[in-house]
């Protein structure tokens, strides 16, 4: 599909200010889509509205009233809204033990409670015209869960629970999810600006602290993946006129390479304790 038409599908997208929320919003615009790009600060999107893409300013960790007023503004910028892709989210570092409970909160209302508030402003337009798919960026983290990131791994986890949950409900509605999860890739997730680290009060954790160090000498900058590689292949796969889309896609090589092997060595696992772990269930 190239050029825009009046009637091509219309993408939402949140978090486009930089990464894959922008690349995706160049990748939906040159395959022909009709694209709205968010984010907290609307004017880091001035670049991607000159190529095409409406910009509307939205925090998801908005209020509940907050986001469906955004919801209902999107909507009637082109009277559709066929795609929504909850990309915006933030990383939380440290030890697990370290991190408040109010960094833990803020890192499910970014990443979780806002990504469910936003797609719930969404699904009566999707129910009442029987279409519409939600595209939940997760990660590669969100199944191996990574050292100095569990509090973040964990709200990826439970982005991957509730996409496939979407799946299953929503289907009779004709409204389809998938969660993507990408390995790592050269965005600025995971510079000192973007990140928030725990305090640091506990002695030890030195594989945490080792990690958090080597982290930034050496993987900042030098991140694998090309998001303007990956996101127009996310952008085919989740257009594909077929009615059924994958659970989840794994995109990145090494994550691809990483989740496969995670999953044999579970299955393995669960093999070798094959015989604790059935014969459990009532006797007829």
């Amino acid at each position: 599909m190239s050029g825009q038409s009046s009637d091509s599908p219309v993408f939402v997208i949140t978090g486009c200010s930089s990464g894959f929320g922008r690349e995706l919003t160049i990748a939906a615009l040159a395959s022909g889509f009709r694209v709205i790009a968010t984010a907290w600060r609307v004017e880091s999107l001035t670049n991607l509205e000159a190529r095409g893409a409406k910009i509307l300013p939205l925090d998801v960790t908005a209020s509940v009233p907050d986001i469906a007023a955004f919801a209902a503004q999107a909507i009637a910028i082109y009277g559709q809204v066929d795609y929504l892709v909850n990309n915006a989210g933030s990383v939380q570092s440290g030890p697990a033990e370290e991190v408040s409970p109010a960094g833990t909160l803020q890192q499910f209302n970014t990443n979780f409670f806002g990504l469910v508030n936003t797609t719930n402003a969404f699904l009566p337009h999707f129910g009442s015209r029987r279409t519409g798919t939600l595209v939940n960026i997760s990660s590669e983290s969100a199944t191996i869960s990574t050292v100095a990131a569990g509090i973040y791994s964990a709200s990826k986890a439970a982005v991957n629970t509730i996409s496939d949950t979407w799946a299953s409900e929503l289907a009779e509605y004709g409204i389809r999810s998938i969660a993507v999860q990408p390995g790592l890739f050269r965005t600025n997730v995971l510079t000192a600006k973007n990140m928030q680290l725990a305090a640091g009060t506990i002695d030890g954790y030195a594989l945490v602290h080792g990690t958090i160090a080597f982290i930034a000498a050496n993987v900042v900058g030098n991140e694998p993946g090309d998001p303007a590689k990956a996101a127009p292949k996310i952008i085919e796969l989740v257009t594909r006129p077929e009615i059924s889309i994958p659970l989840r896609f794994v995109v990145g090589d090494d994550a691809v390479a990483h989740l496969k092997e995670f999953y044999e060595k579970r299955i393995a696992e669960i093999e070798a304790a094959r015989d604790l772990g059935t014969g459990t269930s009532f006797t007829a």
